[in-house]
């Protein structure tokens, strides 16, 4: 937040954690930190909201608005100024790539786990273990399903396109038709919501380009934060069917500081590890 007697006006970033994101991304350049108080609000959800005090909107220079089809209304921002510059910026995600993730309801917060070990759960692997399968046999059935047979993974593709292209056209800074239009051939997502390090340069560099100014050479990997303590795998049939053209059986996603193959990640989740 602003400092105490801090004459400098605000520059706010208001979202979910690509917000966060952006937030340390302008922080590591001098010609903005030195001139704007750089703040984070996280706007969400309504029950997932932080807070944003009147005074640091009514100091607002820029602000940063990142929409989505829920987000809740920005609260005090009847107090920005007139010549505060508003640029809006959608929210991401790649749910074509993961279309069996729901919320497992053994997951629960733990100390040192705050959103709990396994954030994503995957519905089909819920259903072999329901059916008393042992972690190990429902891993292996797991990874014999075609999920194009199971979804319809075109019209679940046509839906996200389509929502990403609502918010593009609300957009100051549209981001989504280079999600979609990259996706095949560059690895931009390593959750359903959560973008690679590679995205997120993309995220930044046109944030910084709509503000005009360079942005400072870094590798992104502190801004990130907690989007990327957990990778989750692309199911085999997903990849074959979008014809993903950077998946490789053999790729190793990261958990929480380790390198697991996508088996080995999904026998720790069909066992709760």
């Amino acid at each position: 937040m602003s400092r105490k007697g801090s004459n400098k006006r605000t520059l706010i970033v208001a979202g979910n954690c690509q917000g966060s994101f952006l937030q340390k991304a302008l922080l590591e350049s001098p010609e903005l930190s030195d001139t704007y108080d750089i703040i984070y609000f996280r706007n969400f959800r309504k029950q997932d909201q932080g807070v944003l005090k009147p005074r640091h909107m009514a100091q607002c220079a820029i602000l940063l608005e990142q929409i989505a089809h829920q987000a809740p209304e920005l609260p005090n921002k009847e107090f920005a100024p007139t010549d505060c510059k508003i640029i809006t910026f959608p929210i991401l995600w790649m749910n074509s790539l993961w279309p069996s993730m729901i919320d497992d309801p053994r997951n629960r917060p733990l100390p040192g786990w705050p959103a709990g070990p396994f954030p994503y759960g995957d519905r089909f692997m819920l259903n072999l273990l329901q059916q008393g399968m042992t972690p190990a046999k429902a891993v292996d059935h797991y990874f014999e399903l075609d999920l194009s047979a199971k979804v319809d993974l075109d019209r679940f593709h046509e839906i996200n396109v389509a929502k990403a292209e609502q918010l593009d056209a609300r957009a100051d800074v549209p981001l989504g038709k280079y999600v979609f239009d990259s996706f095949r051939q560059s690895n931009l997502f390593v959750t359903r919501n959560h973008p690679s390090i590679s995205m997120l340069h993309h995220i930044r560099d046109r944030i910084f380009e709509a503000l005009g100014v360079k942005p400072p050479e870094s590798d992104l990997l502190l801004a990130s934060g907690g989007m990327g303590q957990i990778h989750v795998p692309i199911h085999p049939s997903v990849a074959e069917h979008f014809g993903l053209e950077w998946y490789s059986p053999d790729y190793l996603y990261s958990y929480f500081g380790e390198q697991l193959t996508a088996r080995e990640y999904f026998m720790r989740y069909a066992a709760f590890e």
